[in-house]
C-alpha cells in the first residue's frame, strides 16, 4: 500500500498546516516557508493557497474552503495534497473503522507532521545555533535521564495492562527489557561532565518532565493499541537514523558544547543501540500493520493520544530551557529532605 493511499484528502477533510509556516506572495507567485524548506506556488495554485492559508487550522472542511474560493474541492485538494505529501499539512478528521495497515499508514503521516512541528520550536533553533548555556544543556541531559529511566514505569505498565494475546504481551515485554537499563547510560555520561550520578538520580524531575511521564503511564494503561502507537512519535527514524548520521549529528553538538561531551556521547550510544535493535521501525507497526479491523473508537483514541503527547513533549522541552536558563536554577535540582515535610516550627 502506498504511504499516502489511505490518507488522501476529501471534501470532509479538516486540513491543518504546520503552525510555524508563513506565506509570502507577489502578484504571480506565493511561497510557503517552513524551517528548512520553501514551497513555491504559481498561477492558479498561488491564488488558492493565498486564499485559504490563514484558515488551514484544522477547523474548516475542504468543501467550505473550496466554496469560499469559488472552486471545486478537487482543485483545492490538488494543491493541499502536495503539502500533505511533504508532511507540512495533515487532515485532522481521522475516522474509522480502518484496517491495521491503514491505521499504521495514517499514523506515519501524522507523526511526520508533528515531528516537524516539535523540531520547529524555538528551543531547538537555539540548541542547533549554539546559543544555549552550559546550565541549559546539562539540564536537558538531567531531564532526559529521568525521561529515559521512566521506561521502568510506563513500559512496565504496558506489559502489566496488556489484555491481548500472549504473543503481543511478549513483544511488549521484550521491548521493555531492551530499554529498562538505558537510564544508566545517561548517568555515566553526565558523570563524565562533572555531575555525580547519585545526585542526578536523586534529584526530582521538573514538573513538565513528570507530566510527560504521567501521560505515558496513562497511555500504557489504556490499551495495547494506543500504548504502542505512541512509540511511532517517540522513536527516531529517517534517513539519518544510522551510525554515520547519528555520529555526525552528535559530533556537531559536541563541537558547539564541548563541556557536554559525556552527555552527548550518552545520547549517541543510546540512539545507536536503538538503531541496532531496529527501533526506527516502531513496535506499533510490527504488531498492527495487518488486515484486522480497528474500531472507530480506537482509531479516534489513537490519534487523540498522539496529538496530546505532542503537547506534552513541547512543554517538556520548553520548560527545560526556561528553567535551566535561569542562573539561580539548581543543577541538578536538590533532592527532597525529611525536613521539607515537617512543620516550620519543628525545623531547627
Amino acid at each position: 500500500m502506498n504511504h499516502h493511499e489511505s490518507c488522501e484528502l476529501n471534501a470532509d477533510s479538516l486540513p491543518k498546516c504546520l503552525p510555524c509556516a508563513t506565506l509570502t506572495a507577489t502578484q504571480e507567485e506565493a511561497t510557503l516557508h517552513v524551517p528548512g524548506s520553501d514551497y513555491l506556488f504559481a498561477g492558479e495554485s498561488a491564488g488558492l493557497i493565498q486564499s485559504v492559508f490563514k484558515r488551514l487550522n484544522g477547523m474548516n472542511t475542504v468543501a467550505d474552503l473550496a466554496q469560499s474560493c469559488g472552486v471545486a474541492p478537487a482543485a483545492l485538494i490538488a494543491v493541499l495534497g502536495y503539502l500533505q505529501d511533504e508532511s507540512v499539512l495533515i487532515d485532522m478528521q481521522r475516522a474509522g473503522p480502518l484496517t491495521g495497515e491503514q491505521l499504521v499508514a495514517q499514523i506515519k503521516n501524522e507523526v511526520a507532521f508533528w515531528r516537524r512541528h516539535i523540531d520547529s520550536q524555538p528551543c531547538w533553533q537555539s540548541v542547533h545555533a549554539g546559543r544555549c548555556t552550559e546550565r541549559q544543556i546539562l539540564g536537558w541531559g538531567i531531564e532526559f535521564y529521568h525521561y529515559v529511566d521512566a521506561a521502568n514505569e510506563y513500559m512496565a505498565y504496558g506489559v502489566a495492562y496488556c489484555r491481548e494475546s500472549i504473543d503481543i504481551r511478549q513483544k511488549i515485554a521484550a521491548q521493555y527489557a531492551e530499554e529498562a537499563d538505558h537510564g544508566e547510560i545517561f548517568l555515566q555520561g553526565l558523570a563524565e561532565d562533572g555531575l555525580p550520578a547519585e545526585r542526578v538520580a536523586n534529584a526530582y524531575p521538573l514538573p513538565s518532565t513528570r507530566a510527560l511521564i504521567n501521560y505515558l503511564n496513562e497511555a500504557a494503561m489504556e490499551n495495547s493499541l494506543v500504548y504502542t502507537a505512541i512509540f511511532s512519535l517517540m522513536q527516531s527514524d529517517g534517513e539519518n537514523f544510522n551510525k554515520e548520521g547519528l555520529s555526525d549529528y552528535y559530533s556537531h553538538l559536541i563541537s558547539l558544547y564541548p563541556f557536554a561531551r559525556g552527555m552527548f556521547g550518552a545520547f549517541l550510544k543510546h540512539a545507536s543501540i536503538d538503531a541496532q535493535l531496529g527501533h526506527q521501525s516502531s513496535l506499533f507497526e510490527n504488531l498492527y500493520a495487518n488486515n484486522e479491523i480497528i474500531s472507530s473508537r480506537d482509531v479516534q483514541r489513537t490519534f487523540t493520544t498522539i496529538r496530546q503527547l505532542v503537547n506534552y513533549f513541547i512543554l517538556y522541552y520548553e520548560y527545560i530551557f526556561d528553567y535551566y536558563g535561569e542562573e539561580s536554577a539548581q543543577l541538578p535540582r536538590r533532592a527532597p529532605q525529611v525536613s521539607d515535610f515537617m512543620p516550620v516550627a519543628s525545623r531547627g
